[in-house]
């Protein structure tokens, strides 16, 4: 990894600081007291590392916004890292990856409670919930199920920890991802998947009105099988 490279959603010499008591982890001192070596960045730590001010959770840490940035896009940022490390380090040459694609975060917008929208990797496309508080979901383990509403209706969501963004909660919306010809291909399904999500309801048609304007009002079934056929289109 290179100076200054993402690890676990954090630049290799970020200081993130500890939400609920303000401890700052400095890379370049680590924490020998904990058995943490000088030159170890926040995402190097062992997993039974915590905060040492508080004994807070590793996902309590985070790193403010730059001056003038936006919350959302830097956690959208730490996300997209997060998978950049994972294709980098753990999928390279994994025979379910199509290396037509490249991680990507799309379309990601404020709903509930946090930010939603679409990540695109080589081995997956998810619909993904990015909670503000990384403890949100804290008590529920990877695989665990999360009923959540959007506006097009109630989804079932799983947890999913990623590092120090926390548990986040995803909608599987492809694994096979020979599917897709090229990133372009992926792209157009994970607009199509959100513009589902996220459609508001159409009103119920008045009962004079024809039949054909019931079909065209009625919201189609969201499956992986429409979506990608309809994304080829």
């Amino acid at each position: 990894m290179t100076p200054g490279g993402p690890e676990a959603g954090f630049a290799a010499d970020a200081r993130p600081a500890c939400a609920a008591c303000g401890t700052v982890y400095d890379p370049t001192a680590g924490d020998p007291g904990r058995e943490v070596p000088p030159g170890t960045p926040f995402g190097g730590l062992p997993d039974y590392w915590r905060c040492p001010g508080c004994g807070g959770p590793q996902h309590g840490f985070t790193v403010s916004a730059p001056p003038g940035g936006d919350a959302m896009d830097a956690r959208v940022a730490a996300l997209t890292a997060s998978y950049r490390l994972i294709a980098e380090r753990d999928m390279a040459g994994v025979p379910i990856c199509n290396a037509a694609l490249v991680v990507e975060a799309l379309g990601f917008r404020l709903h509930g409670p946090g930010w939603i929208g679409c990540v695109i990797a080589p081995w997956f496309l998810n619909a993904v919930l990015i909670p503000r508080d990384p403890a949100l979901w804290a008590d529920r383990r990877d695989g665990d199920k999360l009923e959540i509403e959007l506006p097009s209706g109630a989804y079932r969501f799983t947890a999913a920890r990623v590092g120090v963004l926390g548990t986040l909660a995803v909608i599987p919306l492809a694994s096979a991802m020979n599917v897709f010809s090229d990133q372009k291909d992926a792209r157009a399904a994970a607009v199509l998947a959100l513009d589902h999500l996220m459609r508001e309801p159409q009103p119920a048609p008045q009962p004079d009105q024809p039949e054909a304007s019931n079909r065209e009002v009625t919201k189609p079934a969201l499956s992986r099988r429409s979506l990608f056929g309809r994304a080829r289109q």
